[in-house]
């Protein structure tokens, strides 16, 4: 059999292995279920060996499956450890840092603790990626970021992680709106204006679904962006009322004469960002000193919110 062809199946069936079920483990690689289950048949006819048992609704890894799995988890991590070591020699030897990054937070880390730390380590090659929770938690369990910087709600899950208040999600209007002399925005208040949402990627559209469920209304945007700087455009345009922390729309709402208008419901009083790494990788000095900058930076922020 062919290496590559042979490692996609042992990537599969590790990937059913970790998920549980071939459905779960197709929707994480974004490929057709029947696609495993057709590699995976393919395998177990190769080695004349049952690879997957079935006990109840889920699909379990049988001994040849598990020592398969284990094989080519073990490969990867050495694939991994070899490609950052390679990749520390070709960018200068400094070493690397990776950090991932929820989507409305890059601009407050560029502005502050990157241009600090890049004071500290100029020689380290710093790897920045944006993207939703489920994907970036899974690099995180996996060891494909050092880090993660989110905001939004997120599940109990196995990561050493450090939450820190974002301040209220707030409606952004323009200064001639007519909910402009509002302190505070009851939910009941939105329902005749029209609204701008964002994707689900943004920790804070996820917070304002969660915020309309518990007031038992159905969050219905008359747009949806997927770039906050869209939604701030059409804002300011007057096409509607957008939702984000005062922070987050910063220098860019006075610029724009936009106002931050705080919600008042529970849920948008307790948002919070999240930093995140493995509970059990150990961190390289470089990337441990941006922890801490980071962690430092938000504790600072936080405090500064309210006092």
């Amino acid at each position: 059999m062919e290496n590559s062809f042979q490692e996609k199946r042992l990537g599969y069936l590790h990937e059913v292995g970790f998920q549980g079920g071939i459905r779960k483990a197709a929707d994480v690689l974004d490929v057709n279920p029947s696609v495993i289950s057709r590699q995976i048949a393919l395998l177990e006819r190769s080695l004349h060996l049952p690879l997957l048992e079935r006990r109840g609704r889920n699909v379990v890894l049988t001994e040849a499956g598990k020592l398969l799995s284990d094989h080519f988890s073990e490969t990867q991590k050495r694939r991994e450890v070899l490609s950052k070591q390679l990749n520390d020699l070709r960018y200068m030897r400094g070493g690397t840092v990776s950090l991932r990054i929820g989507p409305g937070m890059v601009a407050d880390f560029v502005a502050n603790e990157l241009r600090e730390f890049s004071k500290v380590y100029p020689d380290v090659f710093v790897d920045i990626s944006s993207g939703d929770m489920s994907a970036t938690l899974m690099m995180l369990v996996r060891g494909e970021v050092d880090m993660a910087l989110s905001f939004g709600p997120i599940d109990n899950v196995s990561l050493q992680r450090r939450s820190f208040t974002r301040g209220p999600i707030c409606a952004i209007v323009p200064e001639d709106h007519p909910l402009k002399e509002f302190t505070v925005i009851a939910v009941s208040e939105l329902a005749n204006h029209r609204l701008i949402g964002l994707s689900n990627a943004y920790g804070v559209q996820r917070y304002i679904n969660k915020i309309f469920e518990s007031e038992n209304q159905v969050f219905t945007p008359a747009y949806r962006c997927n770039q906050q700087s869209v939604a701030i455009t059409l804002c300011q345009a007057g096409l509607g009322v957008a939702f984000m922390t005062a922070q987050s729309l910063g220098q860019q709402g006075k610029d724009s004469k936009l106002l931050a208008i705080p919600l008042d419901h529970p849920i948008a009083r307790a948002s919070q960002c999240h930093i995140l790494r493995s509970s059990d990788r150990r961190l390289h000095p470089a990337s441990e000193h941006l922890w801490w900058l980071l962690v430092n930076y938000l504790e600072r922020t936080q405090t500064e919110e309210t006092l």
